[in-house]
């Protein structure tokens, strides 16, 4: 069955760039810009990877975090918070993220990232 990637952020452009460097992957990779909409996807498709923004209108990223962590059968998603936030990563982690990108941040080190991951959920 092909692993899923699941993005969420309010700024399209991201959102296409996103969605641009990871269909490199052997994963679907589906998107949403209303954050508030984000949880109901992953407990319907239950993605294995959530890359999300954590600055976005309404529902933000650290919020989102918390509330998918509080589902017990998401405990092992993957997740990957990217900002541009200068205490992001803190903010991120202490939310429940398994993983922090800076913006700016290099195409490689997502792949890495991404790839790593998808590799280990294969084994």
């Amino acid at each position: 069955m092909k692993k899923k990637i699941f993005l969420c952020d309010d700024n399209l452009l991201i959102l296409e760039a996103l969605e641009l460097i990871l269909s490199t992957t052997d994963a679907m990779v589906v998107s949403e810009s209303k954050s508030a909409q984000a949880l109901d996807y992953i407990i319907k498709e239950k993605p294995d990877i959530f890359i999300c923004d954590l600055h976005m209108p309404g529902l933000n990223g650290e919020d989102l975090i918390k509330q998918i962590r509080t589902h017990k059968e998401f405990h092992d998603l993957f997740i990957l918070c990217i900002s541009a936030s200068n205490d992001g990563r803190d903010i991120a982690m202490n939310a429940g993220a398994d993983c922090f990108l800076p913006k700016p941040f290099e195409i490689n080190e997502l792949l890495a990232v991404v790839n790593r991951i998808l590799t280990a959920r294969t084994h």
